[in-house]
């Protein structure tokens, strides 16, 4: 998979190239990971199995329904905003088949490491529209980096709501980590926009006219319609914080959250999502999730529940539901 333009190539050899990322040594060895950490977490935390099993058949399938409505609801929002992005930067696309590539990017993203998923995007934008792959990707990176930048922003709100008092010492360093990788990317986007003549000096040759279309994508996609965007992007968590919301309120673990709370949990799970050593944050994110539920007041049983409920929604589903759409989409 090449982010870059390149040839159209026929369905098949797109698949094989997917399948080929799949089975790369470098996914294989996250795998291997993953495998040892869920080994290491099945037999060293202490959690009581069958009291979770009895919550989680006892889940309000109504509410939780609803919580996968608002999860897809996202995806919805996230093509929408992409559309958006790709308008400003002065190219015309279709929700439809935005919608359709943001699909199995994630999908990729949940079973390929280092959020490969997103250099996928970029192949499937130049191979199923007249956009640059590089421009795509432009575009792609400022998403990311709006996504990072709001979510931060939110994180440290609903965080100061949360503990009042002030962010407790045991998420101290991740916030600070994570707001240091804000000025990070401002910084970045600066040097790009102001320090480009001086930055292509250092590209070879060859990839400069790439490089030039990647510029492009990365700056004219805040050239308008600034306010929308932070809409969206703002939408996008709410969704994410509603679905973890339903989840709690499905099943039967009588607690009290605010919805200050939820939204800090959800966040903090997708914060950890962006991690890309391990495929979709797998094992990360639930930990995550339980160990700021159980500094909430719930127990490790009930934390780990929650946990299970979400991630079948945030993961598991869009693997079934990205690989059905992969499956089709390469049989046209």
């Amino acid at each position: 998979m090449q982010p870059a333009a390149v040839p159209p190539q026929p369905a098949a050899a797109r698949s094989e190239s997917l399948k080929d990322r799949f089975f790369d040594i470098r996914t294989l060895i996250s795998f291997a990971i993953l495998a040892f950490v869920l080994f290491f977490v099945l037999t060293h935390v202490q959690l009581d199995y069958r009291e979770s099993l009895r919550a989680i058949s006892q889940t309000n399938p109504l509410l939780y329904g609803l919580a996968f409505i608002a999860f897809y609801f996202s995806f919805v929002v996230r093509a929408v905003r992409w559309e958006v992005l790709l308008r400003n930067t002065g190219e015309q696309t279709h929700f439809g088949e935005l919608f359709h590539i943001v699909i199995l990017a994630w999908f990729a993203n949940c079973v390929l490491p280092a959020k490969m998923g997103d250099f996928y995007r970029a192949y499937l934008l130049r191979q199923q529209t007249t956009v640059s792959g590089s421009k795509g990707l432009g575009t792609i990176f400022s998403e990311r980096a709006l996504d990072f930048l709001v979510l931060m922003s939110l994180l440290v709100i609903s965080g100061l709501i949360s503990f009042r008092a002030g962010v407790p010492h045991q998420f101290l360093p991740a916030l600070l980590v994570g707001l240091a990788i804000c000025l990070i990317l401002i910084g970045g986007l600066v040097a790009v926009r102001f320090g480009h003549v001086h930055l292509e000096r250092l590209i070879p040759r060859s990839l400069r006219e790439r490089a030039g279309r990647f510029r492009s994508g990365l700056l004219s996609a805040f050239h308008g319609r600034l306010l929308v965007l932070l809409a969206l992007t703002v939408l996008v968590w709410l969704a994410e914080s509603t679905r973890l919301y339903l989840v709690v309120q499905a099943l039967p673990l009588h607690v009290d959250l605010n919805l200050a709370q939820i939204m800090f949990i959800a966040l903090v799970a997708s914060l950890l999502t962006t991690i890309p050593a391990l495929p979709g944050g797998l094992v990360l994110v639930e930990g995550g999730i339980v160990t700021v539920l159980v500094f909430f007041g719930l127990t490790a049983t009930q934390g780990f529940s929650v946990a299970i409920l979400d991630r079948i929604i945030s993961y598991w589903s869009l693997i079934a539901v990205g690989l059905v759409v992969f499956i089709f989409s390469h049989r046209r």
